[in-house]
């Protein structure tokens, strides 16, 4: 679970930061998704592979943000550009939980530069389950086995 904080998965929160500071910047919602979509880039805090057509954990991590009053001009902006995204792409496409943790913290005031390490201590407390489920349903091996078997092992010179 921790060897996945890159900048692909989790770390994508400070790509999504980044995008939110031009929003609230001045950039229009409509110009940075139509941006993205010519160069054929993914958006940061837009997709994901299994939670379609949303992700259950946005409205969640939004409303804490609503709810505690820390609701802002990021959050405002998330919410813009997903309604331009949906309409420069032709389809629904969700804002994921890496662009509503993005908005939210950065309206708390914490620092894009520092946000994927929150996501790390959401994954530790969540590798915290996996323990349990690991002494309950062994599949350590199984697992292992499958990535030595995935993976091919290249030595570094």
């Amino acid at each position: 679970g921790l060897l996945a904080v890159g900048s692909v998965f989790v770390g994508t929160v400070e790509g999504g930061a980044a995008v939110l500071e031009r929003l609230v910047a001045g950039a229009e919602p409509r110009a940075i998704a139509e941006e993205h979509r010519a160069a054929k880039k993914p958006l940061p805090g837009f997709g994901h592979p299994v939670h379609k057509p949303d992700d259950p954990r946005t409205p969640v991590i939004l409303g804490v943000a609503d709810e505690s009053g820390i609701a802002g001009p990021r959050v405002a902006a998330l919410r813009a550009l997903g309604k331009a995204v949906d309409e420069v792409y032709g389809k629904h496409i969700t804002i994921n939980a890496t662009g509503a943790v993005a908005a939210a913290l950065g309206d708390a005031g914490i620092p894009a530069s520092v946000m994927r390490g929150f996501a790390i201590l959401a994954r530790c407390a969540g590798l915290v389950g996996h323990i349990l489920e690991e002494q309950s349903r062994p599949a350590m091996t199984t697992i292992w086995e499958a990535a030595e078997n995935a993976v091919p092992y290249v030595a570094q010179k």
